[in-house]
């Protein structure tokens, strides 16, 4: 049953970013970063792109709270949410921050266009999430483990 669940949770997660998002679908991304005084902080986030639970990228700018806190402690939660369906995907692992024009162009989405000028845009950034552990809650059921990578 956890593999199930697991396939599920992978689903939604690909299903769920700015370059997939299906119709129908209400679930919203929250990071939780370490502060500058070390406590943990919540805050709402859109995903750009994900592999399944080999990584999901978000966009932001490069002098933001969050790269900065990336830059003091790389050490996420992701949380994948849907009040309807009471579903809950939560991702714990690091982040890295990346500037390659490359990875900026294949992440970038046009609600981007509000914030920036274009991939080429230097205060843009690509956080690169890569998950170690999760914790799912899916049909009413939970998962916990481990990622071998």
């Amino acid at each position: 049953m956890s593999i199930i669940l697991l396939k599920k949770a992978e689903d939604l997660i690909n299903k769920c970013t700015a370059h997939t998002r299906e119709s129908g679908l209400t679930f919203d991304w929250v990071m939780t970063l370490t502060d500058e005084l070390g406590y943990p902080s919540a805050s709402m986030i859109s995903a750009s792109r994900a592999d399944g639970t080999n990584w999901i990228a978000f966009c932001t700018g490069v002098s933001a709270n969050k790269p900065n806190r990336i830059r003091k402690d790389p050490r996420a939660c992701i949380y994948l949410f849907e009040n309807k369906s009471f579903t809950g995907i939560s991702l714990i692992g690091k982040t890295e921050i990346i500037t390659d024009l490359e990875i900026k162009r294949q992440m970038w989405y046009d609600e981007l266009a509000d914030h920036f000028n274009g991939p080429e845009d230097e205060g843009l950034c690509v956080l690169m999430f890569k998950p170690e552990r999760y914790n799912i809650f899916i049909d009413y059921q939970t998962i916990q483990g481990e990622f071998i990578k």
